[in-house]
Order: C-alpha cells, then structure tokens, then sequence
C-alpha cells in the first residue's frame, strides 16, 4: 500500500501513516490470500465448487473494488463461462453477492459465548463483525449501503442477534426496532468508516481536502476550527483517508456501548401502566 503525502497546511499531522492500517481487536488486517490456480476447460467447469467461486469473487473485489467487480473477468480467471458461475451460485450476480455476504458474517456465531449474558453476546458479534468487513474493507458497501447481500444467506448471524434481543426481553415491535437500531448504527458505522475516496484521483485529491480543512474560517465556523487538531482525517466528513488507514476503533465501540446501554435501559424499563391496564368509565 503506497504511502500517503505529508500535509504541512496543518498543524497536526495524522497520527497514523498510510499502510498502518488499523487493528481492529488487537488484530491488524493482513489482506486476503491470493486464491490457488485453478484448472481451465471442461475439468474447472466439473471441479469447481461454490466456496472456490465466492472465494476468487472476494480475491476480485479486494484487489480492484467493488464498483469494479467483473463476472466475466471472475470466470474468465476462473477458466469458466459465465454460465457456470450462475449454475453454481444461483440465477443472477445479486447471488453471488449474497454468498459472498454469508461468507464474510460466516464467523459471528461461533465468535460469541452462548452462556454469555445477551449484553455481552451482542458485543461479541459486533466486534467480530467489523473486525471481518476490516479483513475485506471493499465489500463494506455490499453489506451496508446496497442491498445486494439481502437474502436468506445471512439467517444465521441475524438469529443470533434476535436471540440475544429476545433474551433480553424484547418481543413484537421493540424487538424489530432494536434490531434495526444495531444494525443501522453499527453496520452503517463500519460501512461510512469504510467507505472508498474517489477511485480516479490520488494523492492530489488527499492534499486538496488537507489543504481545504486547514483553511477552515475561524470566524464562521469557530468550534471546528478550535477542534480541527482533533477532527482532521478522524471524524467521516472531515477526512481524506478511510478506517482502512486511519484508526477508528474507539469511536465504534463509544457507538456499541451507547446502543447496548440505551437497550439494557429501555429492557428493564417497567411497563406503563395506562398501556396495560384496560380504561373504564
């Protein structure tokens, strides 16, 4: 990974150079391993298997991105049709993302303690499944901002939310609600940290947005200039670099304890009781 350019504009440089990434758990992100070779013909088309498609498919977008994912150029490296591809994963690409998504949230459930408290489990997923999108930061926006991974592939990890919910006293609507609470803020988090810099520009568009922050009007807009020494390329809409190269492990946990706590809060809430009780009169 190229390192990034120094921005003398300010006065507080990152802390974090290009290429340290950011370990997530203790455990800094080694990349995916290049997939084996595969046999061509007639014997890759009877050979091949599911997990190896998915595998090549995350090999692809790790090393070219999503946007530039190719299903022909998949095959291809493969030494397959097309056709082949969608006989192993299902009639259409949105298949092979999904499997793609089961394949990444493959781990959470085996990352929790059954016999932990639901509190405790829920961090345990959570945890566990940023630290697997950190190992494939470009297929972020499959599992967050679209919805091409939707789809009965992920059944597993969303159980294992649920059940965690559920053991915590939430049923009907609060339960649906504070699922999408986690799942909104927590996948949304990974998904924004995560989220790629403009794919045609390269250390001038980085120095740009530096130069840009570092000339913030003190006057208009005083509490982020005061504070630019602590926001600058840290906070989403204030940066130049990505989770990928800059470190933002405390914010998402400042996030998951504030959803855990806000749901523990609201589990042990007595119920109304002009809610329960029947009206008379």
């Amino acid at each position: 990974m190229r390192h990034g350019p120094a921005y003398p504009a300010l006065d507080h440089p990152p802390a974090v150079r290009v290429g340290d990434g950011c370990a997530v758990n203790g455990v800094a992100d080694s990349g995916a391993p290049a997939p084996a070779k595969a046999p061509r013909g007639r014997a890759a088309a009877i050979g091949l298997t599911r997990a190896q498609i998915v595998e090549a498919a995350i090999a692809q977008i790790d090393a070219r991105g999503l946007s530039a994912f190719s299903l022909r150029e998949l095959a291809r490296g493969l030494g397959v049709s097309p056709a082949v591809i969608y006989w192993h994963v299902g009639g259409a690409k949105e298949d092979l993302f999904a499997a793609i998504a089961a394949t990444i949230t493959g781990g959470l459930v085996a990352a929790q303690d059954p016999g932990a408290p639901w509190t405790e489990r829920l961090r345990q997923v959570f945890h566990a499944y940023r630290a697997a999108v950190h190992r494939h930061p470009n297929i972020s926006p499959l599992l967050g901002a679209q919805m091409m991974s939707n789809g009965d592939s992920s059944l597993e990890w969303i159980e294992t939310v649920l059940r965690a919910l559920a053991d915590g006293g939430f049923h009907g609507t609060d339960l649906r609600d504070a699922f999408n609470a986690l799942i909104g803020g927590l996948c949304g988090f990974v998904t924004m940290e995560l989220a790629p810099g403009p794919a045609s520009e390269d250390d001038a568009w980085e120095r740009r947005v530096a130069e840009r922050l570092a000339a913030i009007d003190a006057e208009a807009y005083p509490l982020t200039h005061s504070a630019l020494p602590q926001l600058a390329n840290r906070i989403f809409v204030l940066r130049w670099q990505n989770g990928a190269r800059v470190c933002y492990d405390q914010s998402f946990s400042a996030l998951l304890e504030l959803l855990i706590d806000g749901l523990a809060r609201r589990a042990s809430r007595p119920a109304d009781p002009a809610l329960s009780e029947p009206s008379h009169g």
